[in-house]
């Protein structure tokens, strides 16, 4: 993998940003103060000094320093609060109860929706609509439609802040031509790429 490195250039007016574009890049030298400043300065090598603002944001993502804050983002809780209580009870209850601690400290912990496709079937989780009414703990049907005669899809249990399910994606019935449709789409897609 080629590593990304950021242009070198200062600018030379009072401010005295580098610029935040990728190095070797093509036209001017850009920079924002921040990454989120809604304003970006724009030079030249040949003046330096003539300074143009423009609209957006110019912000040069160093990759490491980012998955290096993601990391310790996502094991700062575990570290300093899951861990200590997943290893008392795995000490002074027993190893299982442990295992169901950390695996519900994770599934209640997904903020994206998750999924994972078995075929006809998938299984996934994700977040609690803001509109439903709040519960604990729930059981509910996964249906293929609204109303009453809305054929059983699957099932879904609710775990506070979260919905873990397990349902088809189609009827038996429609499995065939929803491969078919799949596979059409596939190939139209494959087609405009080219």
């Amino acid at each position: 993998m080629r590593r990304r490195r950021q242009c070198t250039t200062w600018s030379c007016f009072a401010v005295g940003v580098q610029c935040q574009r990728l190095a070797k890049h093509d036209g001017p030298h850009e920079a924002s103060p921040t990454p989120t400043y809604d304003r970006h300065w724009s030079w030249t090598d040949e003046d330096p000094n003539g300074i143009t603002v423009l609209p957006g944001t110019v912000w040069f993502h160093r990759p490491e320093r980012a998955r290096l804050k993601k990391i310790a983002r996502l094991l700062a809780p575990w570290a300093l609060l899951h861990g200590p209580i997943a290893l008392l009870l795995w000490l002074y209850v027993s190893p299982a109860t442990a295992v169901v601690f950390v695996a519900l400290e994770l599934v209640t912990s997904v903020r994206r929706p998750r999924f994972v496709d078995l075929g006809r079937f998938t299984a996934g989780v994700w977040p609690v609509t803001p509109a439903a009414p709040p519960l604990i703990f729930g059981i509910a049907w996964a249906t293929h439609g609204e109303g009453r005669n809305a054929k059983i899809a699957g099932l879904e249990v609710v775990l506070g802040p979260v919905v873990v399910g397990a349902f088809s994606l189609v009827p038996r019935s429609e499995w065939p031509a929803y491969k078919r449709s799949q596979a059409a789409f596939k190939a139209l897609q494959k087609e405009s790429r080219s």
